[in-house]
């Protein structure tokens, strides 16, 4: 994060929430909640100080979005010109499944629905997510 300048950028206390919600993110253990963040990070503030930032923090999304997509395609394009291979573009359609439809869960999940499963063949009740992945030989990178 300090490599692409996001210091000049940001506050310093939304830096650390950005650091802290990273780090829990890349770690092995995470399964998709904040409090899996909160503890796989090791952060030393209480798990709601994460939520409180996510929901009402001040920060520019679309402006860390386009930092990261153009950081993204340099990389990718460098890769591209050592290595002269192509460059994909991969759409990847994932769906987390929700084990409990809301009508039966104590607290409904914001965005639930049916969508299809690829992987069961079937509808599932859980979450739709959509990624842009750029890739050039080894080089695999999220881009939107």
């Amino acid at each position: 994060m300090r490599k692409w300048n996001f210091p000049l950028c940001f506050s310093k206390a939304v830096m650390n929430h950005m650091v802290h919600f990273i780090d829990g993110v890349m770690t092995h253990g995470f399964s998709g909640t904040l409090t899996d963040i909160h503890r796989e990070s090791c952060h030393s503030r209480n798990r709601r100080t994460l939520s409180h930032f996510l929901s009402h923090g001040k920060w520019d999304e679309n402006y860390l979005m386009r930092i990261i997509q153009e950081k993204t395609w340099k990389t990718i394009r460098q890769e591209a010109k050592r290595t002269e291979e192509l460059i994909f573009i991969i759409i990847d359609d994932t769906v987390c499944e929700k084990t409990k439809p809301s009508s039966q869960a104590m607290l409904s999940i914001q965005g639930t629905g049916f969508h299809y499963s690829h992987t069961k063949g079937k509808q599932v009740w859980g979450h739709e997510m959509v990624q842009q992945v750029l890739r050039c030989g080894d080089c695999v990178i999220p881009y939107d």
